[in-house]
């Protein structure tokens, strides 16, 4: 079980990279490929792995930020079944608004879902949660 909440934490490092550098190369190998993908962004959901990297990644942070810095905190990995599991951490963004320049960031809950396929752990379902109160 060690072993495979290590290769989770390791997706997880993945993830954040491919945020933060938004290239194919570091997105697409993270997401399964046997089954539907989504991804929950405030009040937008994601369906496909296709349109989780055009909409989201390149639609919406890309389009809307220069830079940006995906920072977990406190990363409890659960693992349910052989091939299932999740994890659920703190989040917070350091980004630069591509309009105006001016430093910007969110803060919030994240769940991220996983399923194991061909030994390999792979994304299934992120969901991003705001916290208001920050």
């Amino acid at each position: 079980m060690e072993k495979d909440i290590q290769e989770i934490l390791d997706v997880i490092e993945r993830y954040k990279t491919a945020v933060h550098t938004q290239k194919k190369e570091d997105f697409f190998p993270i997401w399964a490929e046997s089954c539907q993908t989504s991804l929950i962004s405030l009040a937008t959901c994601y369906s496909g792995t296709e349109s989780i990297y055009q909409n989201f990644i390149i639609g919406a942070i890309q389009k809307a930020y220069t830079s940006i810095e995906l920072i977990t905190e406190d990363a409890n990995v659960r693992v349910i079944s052989p091939d299932c599991a999740m994890a659920i951490f703190s989040y917070r963004t350091v980004c630069t608004r591509r309009e105006t320049g001016e430093p910007y960031g969110i803060a919030g809950l994240e769940t991220q879902i996983f399923k194991k396929e061909s030994g390999v752990w792979k994304l299934v379902h992120v969901h991003y949660a705001v916290d208001k109160s920050r």
